[in-house]
């Protein structure tokens, strides 16, 4: 059986050798293995990593990719596209830094990092364009495509007791 999330575990040893040595990391892993379950996830999660070993770890930079299907968060529309997010993270044996990731027993495991950052970026909303209109909120018709004439006055009632108060201006 193929261990499909090997592309993901690295020899640090081997990095931390010789800093300023740098290995690639270029991998589609399926989301299943990675532990990654979103109802708008449509595929692999791409990684595009280039680790770079220094004195005191690992830095990690690139991008991780997921492609996403969903419904527009104002007018319902079906939309689609690839949700990526820039990686930049430090991955460390004794953990000087609060924010780096640790390495254990000599591996330098990907895979918490790519699970969270793809979780991350796939629970953002969507949306067909910046500037849709949505749905009227009265009668449901798509304010990008037609207009209607209904009360979308938005009011609180707990103010009501002010709505006579008139102010004396002298």
């Amino acid at each position: 059986m193929v261990n499909e999330l090997r592309p993901l575990r690295v020899n640090a040893i081997e990095l931390l050798r010789q800093p300023g040595t740098e290995r690639p990391v270029d991998a589609a892993i399926p989301a299943e293995p990675l532990g990654v379950v979103h109802e708008r996830l449509d595929g692999d999660i791409g990684v595009a990593l280039v680790l770079a070993s220094m004195n005191d770890g690992i830095v990690v930079k690139g991008s991780v990719r997921a492609p996403w299907s969903s419904a527009c968060r104002r007018c319902l529309k079906d939309v689609a596209g690839v949700a990526v997010v820039g990686v930049d993270e430090l991955y460390q044996i004794e953990l000087t830094d609060e924010d780096a990731y640790p390495i254990e027993n000599g591996q330098l495991d990907l895979t918490a990092m790519v699970r969270e950052l793809a979780l991350i970026e796939l629970d953002a909303e969507q949306v067909c364009a910046e500037d849709c209109a949505g749905l009227c909120p009265a009668c449901g018709i798509d304010l990008n495509t037609t207009s209607c004439e209904c009360d979308t006055t938005v009011t609180d009632h707990r103010w009501s007791a002010l709505d006579g108060l008139v102010l004396d201006d002298s």
